[in-house]
This record gives C-alpha cells, sequence and structure tokens, in this order.
C-alpha cells in the first residue's frame, strides 16, 4: 500500500541563527527561527 500527503513548514529568517536546510548546514548571516533547528525541509518531510 502506497501513502502521500503534503506537508509544509514556515519560518522567519533572524541574524546571528545557523541555517540548517536538508540536515545540511548552509554558511549565511541569518538563519530559521524556531525552538529546535528549524529545518523546514526536513521538517516537511
Amino acid at each position: 500500500m502506497v501513502h502521500t500527503g503534503i506537508g509544509y513548514d514556515v519560518h522567519r529568517l533572524l541574524e546571528g541563527r545557523p541555517l540548517w536546510l536538508g540536515g545540511v548546514e548552509i554558511e549565511h548571516d541569518k538563519g530559521l527561527d524556531g525552538h529546535s533547528d528549524a529545518d523546514v525541509l526536513m521538517h516537511a518531510i
């Protein structure tokens, strides 16, 4: 049986936070605001 779905996650960009996308830290002056790493790609999966 195949299951499908749609997910999304949204966070603000803030100065001085790390930017994580898909489990990879990306060098940038802003990162995503959130209670954890705020990795929108990983949290949407």
